[in-house]
């Protein structure tokens, strides 16, 4: 079952029993909004307006090579639609399904990355959670944004003048 999914079951079948579920549709459309508002608040912390923005995975969930129902899509895309310049990493995911499934190219490796705008952890896969603040800074420009989706990064000690943004 997915947590993504399975509201729109249950959704249906409700209906189907002649009740409305406002609480589920409510939730589904909040949960639905959540990459673009994503996008929206790294967009607004970043000093540049159209920069290059580093996310880093991009699966369903941690430590898995799955891209069903991935919803980093929805923040890349959303960023995307901003005007910004968008590299994708994912350790766990396989290049060949990310370039079918949804159209994109992801970065082999982060060898010589640097620069980026936004460092955004999208999925807290290990390799990602073990991230020093000198290994972010080699990926980010001066005044980058430091984008938190998962907390995974909470009590690591920014240098000044790097923004942080946490969901």
């Amino acid at each position: 079952h997915c947590i993504g999914v399975d509201p729109y079951y249950l959704a249906h079948a409700a209906e189907q029993a002649g009740h409305h579920p406002e609480i589920i549709l409510a939730g589904r459309r909040i949960n639905d909004g959540v990459g673009d508002y994503v996008a929206a608040n790294i967009d607004a912390a970043m000093s540049q307006p159209k920069g290059r923005v580093l996310v880093l995975g991009l699966t369903f969930k941690e430590n898995v090579p799955d891209l069903r129902n991935s919803k980093v899509i929805d923040v890349i895309s959303a960023l995307v639609e901003r005007g910004h310049r968008v590299d994708v990493y994912d350790p766990h995911a396989d290049a060949q399904e990310a370039k079918a499934q949804y159209d994109l190219d992801l970065v082999a490796d982060l060898d010589g990355a640097g620069g980026y705008d936004a460092v955004v952890g999208a999925v807290w896969h290990s390799e990602f959670e073990a991230l020093t603040p000198a290994d972010l800074m080699r990926f980010a420009a001066d005044e980058a944004v430091v984008g938190d989706i998962k907390g995974m990064w909470r009590d690591l000690v920014l240098p000044a003048g790097i923004k942080r943004w946490q969901l």
